[in-house]
């Protein structure tokens, strides 16, 4: 088995240099590397002011990748995103101009304030890293990630998402307030440094390219996929649950594991790491009935839910 300890070291230095920037936020960070291992997308949601986007553009530049910022607008459309044919007068031919999607990283900032039809724009390069313009196929950069950021639907302005663009997202993160102490460590950056980003690269494309094809190789004990299954079949049993999470929910809770397990340092899965990850990658794809809300007040039900599933199912020994 591969010895995966050169992973959690890119990883660790990831943390590091994020947090000369951003204070807190660990969960979001381990989600940005998780998905990113696993060429995964990943859905960030939080009222605006929580650094969301601050987040994204600090993760890209620890990273030597190519990276395009799409601010979503109601006004916006698929082409903009997607780009088009363009008639060059030299030629006389039309060409096609690519658009912000030909990126390793492209950041989608407050995709729910974009119409539908724009958002669903970006199913096709999100499932299978390729665009079609005039029935042409253009194939997307390798490695290839969306980070999308999100408003609560109640704001306004705001469109949901469609589920089957949620559910191309490995996963979503939910991101709160911060503490009075961290909020306070914050101002200090921000004294300091002001708005400028200060990151460095941490690693290389070639080095983030390989990481990917060892994460592949991570071992999966038949006990841990049987874990994985129960987790989902049972998101489908509870009372407060309409719809459960589906077969592609259970691949994105094995990929996501094993990415885990990597950037600590492993070429197993153990069940924490199945238990780190299922209420990321589960939460946004549990429907509840209308009248469910959470216990929890700090945190939406559906995550709720997610957490109880793993107090529900027995882990293996």
């Amino acid at each position: 088995m591969p010895d995966l300890k050169w992973i959690k070291e890119i990883a660790e230095n990831v943390r590091r240099e994020i947090h000369r920037s951003i204070v807190g936020m660990d969960t979001a960070i381990d989600a940005l590397l998780i998905s990113l291992l696993v060429q995964g997308h990943v859905l960030i949601e939080g009222v605006p002011g929580l650094a969301k986007t601050y987040l994204a553009k600090s993760f890209a530049n620890t990273l030597t990748l190519s990276f395009k910022r799409i601010q979503f607008t109601n006004d916006l459309l698929p082409s903009d995103i997607i780009g088009g044919m363009i008639f060059d007068r030299r030629s006389g031919e039309f060409q096609f101009r690519s658009g912000p999607i030909f990126a390793n990283i492209v950041l989608a900032d407050e995709i729910n304030r974009g119409a539908p039809r724009t958002q669903s724009a970006l199913l096709e390069a999100m499932q299978e890293f390729q665009v079609t313009v005039e029935g042409k196929t253009y194939q997307l950069p390798k490695p290839f990630m969306v980070i999308a950021t999100q408003n609560p639907i109640e704001l306004e302005g705001t469109y949901p998402l469609p589920e089957a663009e949620l559910d191309r997202f490995l996963v979503r993160v939910l991101v709160n307030y911060p503490s009075r102490g961290e909020e306070i460590e914050i101002l200090r950056l921000k004294n300091k440094h002001g708005e400028e980003l200060n990151i460095s690269p941490m690693t290389s494309a070639e080095q983030v390219l390989k990481a990917i094809e060892a994460v592949k190789e991570v071992y999966v004990d038949d006990d841990i996929l049987g874990y994985i299954v129960d987790i989902v079949r049972e998101s489908r049993n509870l009372p407060e649950v309409v719809m459960g999470a589906s077969t592609r929910a259970e691949a994105a809770l094995l990929y996501s594991s094993k990415a885990y397990a990597a950037i600590m340092g492993r070429d197993y899965v153990i069940p924490d790491d199945v238990k780190y990850v299922a209420p990321l990658t589960l939460n946004h794809r549990i429907i509840l009935r209308r009248q469910v809300a959470s216990v929890a007040k700090e945190e939406p039900a559906t995550l709720h839910v997610a957490r109880k599933l793993l107090e529900k199912v027995v882990a293996p020994k």
